[in-house]
């Protein structure tokens, strides 16, 4: 005849081993969940950084025009503000020989009187 307190603690043996797999489920099932939490932020930042992304590539595009667009402009003031300067430089080379050719035609004067 079996002892009926060994089919007991077989019986409470089963349960607890039962009890131990379902709490390890459990943990298992709820890491799985924080897991898929993270993972959907993350896909959502990761969409944000790809909108940041193509955001910068056209402010970098639009640099680089406004780039060249003061390149040009630059070009153009150095243009304007040497106008002024050759003029300046015509007009004291131009006195500079009207008083040479002043000189001259006085020695000539003196010589040939």
């Amino acid at each position: 005849m079996t002892n009926p307190h060994a089919r007991t603690e077989n019986q409470a043996a089963q349960i607890g081993e039962e009890a131990g797999k379902a709490d390890i489920s459990q943990q298992a099932l709820d890491s799985a969940k924080s897991a898929h939490k993270r993972i959907d932020g993350l896909e959502a930042e990761v969409r944000d950084i790809r909108g940041l992304t193509a955001a910068m590539a056209r402010v970098d595009e639009k640099v680089d025009g406004l780039e060249s667009d003061v390149r040009e402009i630059k070009t153009d003031v150095k243009g304007i503000t040497a106008r002024p300067g050759r003029r300046w430089d015509k007009l004291v080379a131009a006195i500079i020989g009207a008083a040479g050719a002043g000189t001259a035609a006085a020695v000539l004067a003196l010589i040939l009187k």
